[in-house]
């Protein structure tokens, strides 16, 4: 029998869309379950909150919930996105999924619980500020009005009025929250406070019970598994970057950047955990390596400010507006000397052609990026394919490949180019920005 929450009715995999819903529905009914269980000593609207906080469902609802109400759902920690992408790889192979199915579900229960558990401790560490601000405003207002009591009795006192014993009592002193403040439930102390952002040292599996931001790109676990496998390689480089998070203003934390390392360390945990990890209490990770400890990992965190105007959306985009280094830049994989000729040859062209260069790696047909044709010459081998050993023969070579597409879109218009497009490569003469099968000529 195939796990219904899942998606999967066959062999064959579910539509992507689908597939999310079903998943998502699964484990808001898993947050619900966790919640029923952790939050039977709240009030009836403190649970209510957390429930809403985590999209918690119960099953008889689901089936209420319309498309537009499932997206909603999405949202899921790391550790439920790995726990949904295993069950989906399973249930491929009927066999697979009979005997992984136990640990799959237990891992799924697990994720869940771990998320519901870190919203109740960033729920209660709200409603012990709520509670302190509002004992602070209390004494605040006791201040004033013992201020006021003492001047009335001086003013009485100057104009000759019968003394009077004047007995102000001692304001209520507010609980000291200052430990509340510089060490969060849930990521621990913190390290550096800049103001705009802190700084903690968390654990992965801490990371993973956090939600992905709700318009973060998809997680992808095949993504997560390579990057695993190729750190396995270079564990003594430790983790190289930072995670960023966002707090909103109730302080609910979500992955702004990093979610695909989050899920690589997921993988890691298990890979490089003791054979006797199961037992209670056997720590992870220190023993593999010193370097690389996924108990320490390095967080930035962007709180909701109520003096700034930006939000999680701007501060994604800044972080993604930084461009990835190019596979022809990266130490130890193109030669210098094919490093050198191709630069050069590319800064030659977009000097020559000028308007058909951008400076955005996401620019549009007809344009080029230089970074972009640097790393694209390199990757198709021209200079092996062609055995091209200087400047002037790379260059003569793209010349004749831009001929070669004028001539042939004479006669058949670019496929997958707009006709603004084709009219502008018409006005400067350069059609390499039209498509990229040239490259492999």
């Amino acid at each position: 029998p195939q796990l219904r929450a899942f998606g999967t009715n066959s062999n064959s995999p579910p539509q992507t869309k689908k597939k999310n819903n079903d998943t998502s529905s699964f484990f808001a009914n898993l947050r619900w379950k966790a919640a029923e269980v952790l939050t039977s000593s709240l009030e009836g609207s403190q649970k209510e909150q957390l429930l809403e906080n985590l999209n918690a469902v119960p099953k008889q609802k689901l089936e209420q919930h319309d498309a537009k109400e499932e997206e909603e759902l999405v949202a899921k920690s790391i550790g439920e996105a790995v726990a949904a992408a295993r069950a989906e790889e399973a249930q491929l192979s009927q066999s697979k999924w009979e005997r992984e199915k136990a640990t799959i579900m237990k891992q799924a229960e697990e994720a869940a619980m771990a998320r519901v558990e870190n919203e109740l401790r960033i729920q209660e560490r709200r409603l012990a500020l709520e509670k302190w601000q509002q004992e602070l405003e209390s004494e605040t207002k006791h201040q004033e009005d013992a201020e006021g009591v003492t001047i009335t009795a001086e003013a009485e006192i100057v104009n000759g009025s019968d003394t009077a014993e004047i007995v102000v009592e001692e304001p209520p002193q507010p609980t000291d929250h200052h430990h509340h403040h510089h060490h969060h439930p849930v990521l621990g102390p913190v390290l550096v406070d800049l103001g705009h952002k802190r700084i903690h040292i968390v654990s992965a599996s801490a990371l993973a019970a956090i939600p992905i931001w709700k318009k973060q790109r998809i997680y992808r676990h095949e993504r997560a598994k390579v990057m695993a496998t190729d750190k396995l390689k270079t564990v003594g480089l430790g983790l190289p970057g930072i995670i960023a998070l966002h707090e909103d203003a109730k302080g609910e934390l979500s992955i702004l950047d990093g979610q695909h390392r989050v899920g690589m360390m997921t993988i890691l945990e298990e890979l490089l955990s003791p054979p006797n990890e199961e037992e209670e209490g056997t720590p992870r990770n220190n023993h593999h390596n010193s370097y690389f400890d996924l108990n320490r990992i390095l967080v930035e965190v962007f709180p909701f400010s109520e003096e700034t105007t930006f939000t999680a959306q701007d501060i994604f985009t800044e972080i993604n507006k930084a461009e990835p280094v190019k596979l022809v830049d990266m130490p130890g994989v193109a030669s210098k000397t094919h490093r050198t000729l191709i630069t050069n040859t590319a800064a030659k062209l977009s000097e020559a052609y000028p308007d058909m260069f951008k400076p955005s790696q996401n620019c549009r047909a007809p344009h080029v990026n230089i970074d972009n044709l640097r790393d694209a010459l390199f990757a198709s081998d021209v200079l092996k394919r062609h055995s091209i050993k200087s400047q002037k023969a790379l260059m003569q070579w793209m010349m004749d490949q831009n001929e070669a597409l004028k001539v042939q879109f004479e006669t058949t218009p670019p496929p997958h180019a707009s006709k603004t497009a084709y009219a502008k490569a018409l006005k400067y003469n350069f059609f390499l920005g039209l498509e990229s099968s040239w490259l492999y000529k």
